[in-house]
């Protein structure tokens, strides 16, 4: 039993000092400056952290310095691969980081200005942990210490709690009404205008002469052009009357495009024909 109790001692020790950072730093302090001078500097290390809760203006800003060390690289190469301050709210769990400046001989520097933390982070009577972080390539551990706790100012009202991922109520779409057609007193008064319209057209070409006697020689001389050009011209009338009892736009466009190149080609011997006649003084 003795000898399993030392064993074990002995395991705990190796593993303590394996996991045990190979970072470390030195000289720390933590000084709130404005523009009018020093406020105040206060000291930490790694065992001893702020004594107190340290007060950031929104004019000033926090500058740690410090000096880095390390055991990988002893005298020769003190400058971490990854060296920042983050500040964290303990409530939230909220945090943002700000990288340290190292140099070769280890020597470090950050400026937390006020105007750079989040407004996530801000509000009455809530104090940021700050914590140094330390890390590089290799064996050597991480190091990740909380050196105190600072209070940014601020005057205006809390802020709402950040949104987070989950259920959300139920979202309940309210279409418009479909489109009510056009009243029947309409539709009567726009197809008497049109009926009305075809009524002048024909007594105007009964007054130059235009019979339906003519109409035979017509359709001899040009068969292809006249009915043609009047069938497509009927089956464009009768695709937008489709269109208007509920077809779709996509179909009255398709069908519109043919019959209008039919009416086009149709339409040209139609009107050959009759210039042809006209010239020949038979109308």
């Amino acid at each position: 039993m003795l000898l399993w109790n030392i064993l074990l001692a002995c395991l705990t020790v190796c593993m303590s000092s394996r996991l045990a950072s190979a970072w470390t730093f030195s000289n720390a302090t933590l000084a709130i400056n404005e523009r009018s001078g020093n406020l105040e500097t206060h000291p930490f290390s790694i065992t001893a952290a702020l004594p107190k809760i340290v007060s950031l203006p929104t004019s000033a800003l926090a500058r740690i310095r410090l000096v880095v060390q390390s055991d990988l690289t002893p005298d020769q190469n003190n400058k971490p691969h990854q060296a920042y301050a983050s500040i964290e709210d303990p409530v939230t769990k909220l945090e943002t980081s700000f990288p340290i400046d190292v140099r070769e001989n280890g020597r470090g520097r950050v400026d937390i200005d006020y105007k750079m933390i989040p407004t996530a982070l801000l509000g009455p009577s809530k104090p940021l942990t700050v914590n140094i972080v330390l890390a590089s390539f290799g064996k050597g551990s991480p190091l990740k210490v909380e050196i105190g706790q600072i209070q940014p100012a601020h005057s205006g009202p809390a802020l709402a709690a950040p949104v987070r991922f989950g259920p959300k109520p139920e979202v309940i779409h309210i279409f418009r009404p479909d489109p009510k057609f056009v009243s029947p007193a309409v539709a009567i008064l726009f197809s008497a205008i049109v009926g009305f319209v075809a009524l002048l057209l024909i007594g105007s070409w009964l007054c130059i002469g235009v019979t339906p006697s003519k109409l035979s020689t017509a359709l001899a001389a040009s068969p292809l052009g006249h009915f043609g050009f009047f069938t497509s011209i009927v089956a464009i009338e009768v695709a937008f009357f489709n269109y208007y009892l509920g077809s779709t736009i996509f179909k009255l466009i398709a069908q519109v495009a043919v019959l209008a190149s039919i009416a086009f080609l149709s339409g040209s011997r139609a009107l050959r024909e009759v210039r042809h006649r006209r010239l020949k003084g038979e109308w």
